[in-house]
């Protein structure tokens, strides 16, 4: 069973408590006190991408192959993994320069931000994990896996 609860506050500490009391009680998860702050946020609920907290226009591809490179963190991704997790191309005849176009596009959109996204000469691209970004899934969206399962 789902429930939502709405706090109507301007103030933060009376909700804090509201939610801890509630969270104290079971009805809700644990509540973080202090949100850390991080440089680049990927919502894969919503398709966006804050960095600094403002939206990035960011293309299908762009989106798909962040989203790929964070949500898979502290490895190498070759160039033919690359396309084909993101492009769904799986031929040996598909250029792996297309991979590197995409990226310079992403780390220009993701300004000085970019860094994220590190170089592994003549073999691909490296997220490390960090807390200069965070990929945020949304606890409400049902996702049809979670569906099959329960």
């Amino acid at each position: 069973m789902r429930f939502s609860i709405t706090i109507d506050t301007e103030d933060e500490d009376t909700a804090l408590r509201l939610l801890g009391a509630l969270s104290d009680a079971g009805l809700v998860p644990a509540v973080e006190a202090a949100v850390e702050e991080v440089d680049v946020r990927v919502l894969p609920d919503t398709r966006q991408v804050l960095v600094h907290e403002k939206p990035v226009e960011l293309t299908r591809l762009e989106f798909e192959l962040l989203l790929h490179l964070c949500s898979h963190t502290d490895r190498v991704h070759r160039r033919r993994e690359l396309l084909s997790a993101v492009w769904g191309v799986d031929d040996d005849y598909s250029g792996g320069r297309t991979v590197d176009v995409h990226v310079r596009r992403v780390r220009q959109k993701l300004g000085d931000a970019a860094e994220i996204i590190q170089t592994v000469r003549g073999v691909g691209y490296l997220v490390a994990s960090s807390g200069r970004f965070r990929v945020e899934r949304s606890p409400d969206v049902v996702r049809l896996a979670d569906r099959r399962a329960g």
